[in-house]
């Protein structure tokens, strides 16, 4: 048996390949308003059971009737959708107000939305809620950051999440369970938390149990789970990349390196070497700073160890040569033998070097500016590729991202292709949710059918 999804704010499709790869849901509707995202999206479901419709349209311009006319398309009547899942944007929204397109549509008045329409930031979280009053799933499920559970409202650390809360329960009817997950606890090889509503109106509501977690809580392990999948585990079967063209993609397995492990035995699902490992060409400047970093340490940490190393250089230098300390630094910068940016106070990531033996900190959008976090490669002198960050987020080698709205399938433009990767949802976390999910229809529809069979016999 199989279930329906429609999901919002789709992006490139990261919660809709974990829901299809559990092979307990077919996805019908995908709505997104960047271009290259849906198109992604829809190239990778389009040898699906049965391929989803996409709508490229802002939430808040989309009529319900464009909504329901497209999932009948489907087979999917009012009332039937099994789960509806989106991310609303929780950070700084759009300064595109409401009001501007309230007139558009009949939209439903929920009681929070005078609590929370006068926030423009707020307006995609209302018009998820209320396209989701609209089409009444089984379940309804929010992947937000985190921040949002104490996203600030009226004064008030967390009450936005309260509100919607609220609204779920008393507007809609739903019964709620909202947590923080880890996504490493769920076998993706990366430390990424995310806030998941997951609301129910067949039952109560509940999260899927973790199934890995920190080797260093040897507790947890007793209880079954699986050490943490690191990044070792991940991206250490992958080649040399491509230089700025995808010239590798498409071409045999046997470029794979090495004997994969568990987890990269299972992202290698496709027939041909994966499309998108390409790397960038980096500054010269970009490139000094990331030679001296080694795998897994703080920005911190390793410019502490930087200055203490110039010092004693210093040091040296104005003895030998009998001039004070500042001359002697200035020779050696003009030198080169001393890089002056290590005495510059960065966040805690900057410039930092992946750890084989742990897993990624979390793959962001910026994940193809250096300086924006760990995103250098454990041993080479460069970042890491798109298909080292989509096995990072987990999605398999037979998913492509396609870098271009043309009708080419271009795949080699890494900031769009890192935009994508790093807003997605990691599938390997929506595929848990999934199966989760589908457990608990099963046993609605059982509970049904017994029903049913209940009216027969007494009949």
């Amino acid at each position: 048996m199989k279930y329906t999804l429609a999901e919002f704010f789709c992006g490139c499709g990261g919660t809709s390949r974990g829901f299809t790869r559990s092979g307990r849901f077919n996805v019908v509707l995908g709505n997104d308003v960047k271009a290259e995202a849906l198109r992604t999206f829809a190239y990778n479901h389009q040898n699906d059971d049965v391929p989803p419709i996409t709508i490229r349209e802002d939430i808040r311009t989309l009529e319900i009737s464009q909504i329901h006319n497209a999932m009948k398309e489907r087979g999917v009547e009012p009332g039937d959708l099994d789960c509806m899942i989106g991310g609303p944007p929780c950070q700084g929204f759009s300064q595109m107000r409401r009001v501007e397109h309230r007139e558009k549509g009949k939209i439903v008045k929920l009681s929070g939305y005078s609590k929370l329409a006068h926030d423009p930031r707020n307006d995609l979280v209302l018009r998820y809620l209320e396209v989701a009053e609209a089409l009444r799933p089984k379940f309804l499920v929010i992947e937000n950051v985190p921040q949002m559970l104490n996203h600030g409202f009226e004064g008030r650390l967390g009450k936005l999440s309260e509100i919607v809360i609220e609204m779920l329960e008393k507007d809609l009817g739903y019964k709620v369970e909202v947590a923080v997950l880890n996504a490493a606890d769920y076998g993706v090889p990366q430390l990424r938390e995310r806030a998941i509503f997951i609301a129910s109106s067949i039952g109560n509501a509940s999260l899927p149990p973790a199934t890995h977690a920190d080797p260093s809580k040897p507790h947890l392990l007793a209880q079954g789970r699986l050490p943490w999948v690191t990044v070792g585990d991940a991206i250490r079967d992958l080649p040399l990349p491509s230089d700025k063209l995808d010239e590798i993609g498409g071409m045999g397995l046997d470029l794979y390196t090495a004997p994969p492990s568990i987890y990269a035995a299972a992202m290698r699902t496709s027939s041909s070497f994966p499309y998108n490992h390409v790397t960038r060409s980096y500054k010269q400047a970009i490139l000094n700073i990331i030679r001296e970093m080694r795998p897994g340490q703080t920005w911190d940490a390793e410019s502490k160890r930087m200055r203490a190393s110039y010092d004693l250089a210093i040091d040296k230098l104005a003895s030998e040569q009998g001039i004070s300390s500042t001359v002697a630094r200035d020779l050696l910068e003009e030198s080169g033998q001393l890089n002056p940016v290590f005495y510059k106070n960065y966040y805690s990531s900057a410039y930092t070097r992946l750890a084989w033996d742990a897993p990624a900190l979390t793959i962001t959008a910026n994940a193809n500016f250096l300086g924006s976090g760990r995103y250098s490669h454990p041993e080479a002198l460069r970042g890491i590729t798109m298909r080292e960050a989509a096995r990072l987020q987990s999605f398999d080698d037979d998913f492509r991202f396609i870098t271009s709205d043309n009708e080419h399938l271009d795949s080699t433009r890494t900031g769009i292709g890192m935009d994508m990767i790093g807003e997605a949802v990691p599938p390997g976390l929506a595929q848990a949710i999934a199966e989760h999910l589908a457990t608990e229809l099963d046993a609605h529809r059982s509970g049904l059918q017994r029903q049913e069979q209940a009216k027969v016999v007494y009949a």
